[in-house]
């Protein structure tokens, strides 16, 4: 996770200058306490970190000789034009953010986001491997909770507030569930063919949020 701050910050770093030295660069990383404990970016490092940063998001960092060696990001549209990576970045640059402004804590005021620590990591496990898991679940206002199996289809964060669309097989229905509301999860050995054609950002384009109905038009 250090690392990846790290990343991040250099990412956001030359985002922001637009083109910048790595002198530059290593004078704002020297200010960075937290994440630089004081210390000086070395060329290597900033060339390890360069490399890391093209094979783990696609990035480029490429340096422009004329008028002084100057770096920035060669293709900034692969970050503005992928909402994900661009979410994942912009997080981490405020967590590096409020990281440095430590001292404010008690002035800066944040909202929890239920039950992501504990579902969100084994969720994306399933999803990946396209496997069927069972959640203990006990829906909103309800006072009685039911164990059943879902084919978790995507995850969605609403309001700072997670939420998976699955197929519920005993329904033969497309379902949507807090997260906050599952109370346990676990993944099975069965797996599920997910539609080639299906596309998350398509299914939720008509709908407000996390609300759908496929009984109502648009």
């Amino acid at each position: 996770m250090l690392q990846l701050q790290k990343y991040t910050w250099l990412i956001d770093t030359i985002r922001k200058a637009g083109k910048i030295s790595l002198e530059e660069i290593s004078d704002r990383w020297e200010r960075n306490k937290e994440l630089s404990d004081y210390k000086p970016l070395s060329r290597a490092t900033f060339n390890r970190w360069k490399d890391a940063i093209f094979s783990q998001f696609g990035i480029i960092i490429s340096c422009q000789r004329t008028g002084g060696y100057l770096y920035y990001i060669e293709n900034p549209e692969d970050i503005d034009e992928d909402e994900l990576k661009k979410w994942m970045l912009d997080s981490f640059a405020v967590s590096n953010l409020i990281s440095e402004n430590l001292s404010l804590k008690g002035r800066i005021l944040v909202s929890k986001i239920p039950s992501a620590r504990d579902h969100l990591t084994t969720l994306l496990e399933a999803m990946r491997e396209n496997r069927v898991v069972t959640i203990t679940y006990c829906g909103f206002n309800k006072s009685n909770s039911h164990k059943f199996p879902i084919e978790p289809y995507c995850v969605k964060l609403f309001e700072n507030r997670w939420y998976v669309l699955a197929h519920n097989s005993h329904y033969d229905d497309y379902r949507i569930y807090g997260l906050d509301r599952i109370e346990d999860l676990e993944i099975t050995t069965d797996t599920f063919k997910l539609s080639k054609d299906f596309s998350a950002s398509d299914y939720f384009s008509n709908y407000y949020g996390i609300i759908s109905d496929s009984n109502i038009k648009p």
